[in-house]
């Protein structure tokens, strides 16, 4: 009687166990695909935004940008950071890296005019 009992009990512990997943941390993946909407609020060396729409970003956020930025209107068609203006509504691709500096700065890899 006491096998079958404390085999009954590890049985059990053994479902439990393998019942307990662990949900993994979400986070932005490394690869560029990390996106947000934002409204432009100034231009500079820096572009200042403010994000409307983010998984993971909210408030204002200065847009870093350089060779490597590919800046495309809502079509596809090629545009140049003079094309950009304040109040545009922009989705900005960036790696997911975030500047821990106020306001949080990011990297933009592609900037789509809306």
């Amino acid at each position: 009687m006491k096998k079958i009992l404390l085999c009954t009990l590890l049985l059990f512990s053994l479902l439990a166990l393998c019942a307990c997943e662990e949900k993994p941390e979400e986070t932005p993946p490394p690869d560029g695909s990390v996106h947000m909407t934002a409204t432009i609020k100034g231009m500079g060396e820096k572009i200042e935004v403010e994000v409307l729409e983010s998984d993971y970003a909210s408030g204002i956020y200065l847009v870093i940008t350089g060779e490597q930025t590919a800046y495309l209107d809502s079509e596809g068609n090629t545009l140049s950071r003079t094309d950009l203006s304040v109040g545009d509504t922009v989705e900005i691709f960036y790696s997911g890296q975030v500047m821990m500096s106020l306001p949080p700065q990011i990297v933009a890899a592609k900037i789509i005019v809306q």
